[in-house]
């Protein structure tokens, strides 16, 4: 079996590289900056009106040309195509309630979005997957540290990244169809910890600022569909804007999370 110096079949190790590139592939934010040619357009994604301040962090939003009633069928596709959630996703796929609820605890699609901590080998929190896959790392390599490094790895595929690359699929039909809709490309931001994100140099025009598919929060999943006007005026100017049910440019469609539970066995 062909291995690299550190004694890891090579197999698992390009599964790592590609599977660790596949989860910061949409990573990319956009910095501030004004530009006399555009409007910079500060998101404000603080959806909860008993929260007020508590922002959506770490999630991904996109600027649409054209108006609302211009991207009337696109809208309507996106909120009726069928999505899976992450706890039914990873419950068909037969992983345990401990490592479902790491996943929501961290707010992750994958098990690369965070280092897994040692509580989670060993204890209470113990979540029986990561523990299975590090003894089978500490047998095969024979150290404790690189057995946890490459823990990942010795996790079935489908509990690794199989849901992150069938959301990525999603999103890429998402994407055409909103491309093939407006005649232009779509540009997209990532919210920092607060939940603010800046599309910059942004020509006047309308636009429809979407999540594309549902967030999933604490209970609910939350489509955004907010109209923006840049007029002429605004350019070479910051104009935030703040996507919640009271903004009237909004729509927000909210649903309860189903509740999956593992599948036994």
């Amino acid at each position: 079996m062909n291995q690299s110096r550190l004694g890891i079949p090579l197999a698992k190790l390009l599964a790592l590289v590609f599977s660790s590139a596949a989860a910061v592939c949409l990573a990319q934010t956009t910095g501030p900056g004004l530009s006399t040619s555009g409007a910079m357009v500060k998101l404000q994604v603080k959806p909860f009106a008993d929260k007020p301040r508590e922002g959506l962090s770490r999630k991904r939003f996109y600027l649409i040309k054209g108006s609302r009633e211009q991207n009337k069928s696109l809208l309507e596709n996106l909120a009726a195509r069928p999505v899976t959630t992450r706890d039914c996703f990873y419950a068909n796929a037969g992983a345990s309630a401990e490592m479902i609820g790491w996943l929501k605890e961290h707010d992750c699609e994958s098990v690369y979005c965070i280092d897994i901590e040692d509580k989670y080998l060993e204890g209470e929190k113990t979540v029986p997957e990561f523990r299975e896959a590090f003894t089978t790392g500490l047998k095969e390599y024979g150290s404790a540290e690189v057995a946890k490094k490459w823990l990942t790895v010795n996790l079935p595929d489908k509990l690794r990244n199989s849901y992150y690359l069938s959301k990525q699929k999603d999103l890429q039909e998402r994407l055409r169809l909103s491309e093939n809709s407006s005649g232009a490309r779509v540009l997209s931001v990532m919210t920092d910890r607060k939940g603010t994100a800046y599309f910059t140099n942004v020509p006047a025009g309308e636009y429809v600022i979407s999540s594309l598919a549902p967030i999933e929060t604490e209970t609910n999943s939350i489509l955004f569909d907010c109209e923006l006007t840049i007029k002429t005026d605004d350019l070479g100017t910051e104009k935030p804007i703040r996507l919640w049910k009271q903004n009237k440019k909004c729509v927000l469609v909210e649903k309860p999370l189903p509740v999956c539970s593992p599948v036994a066995g």
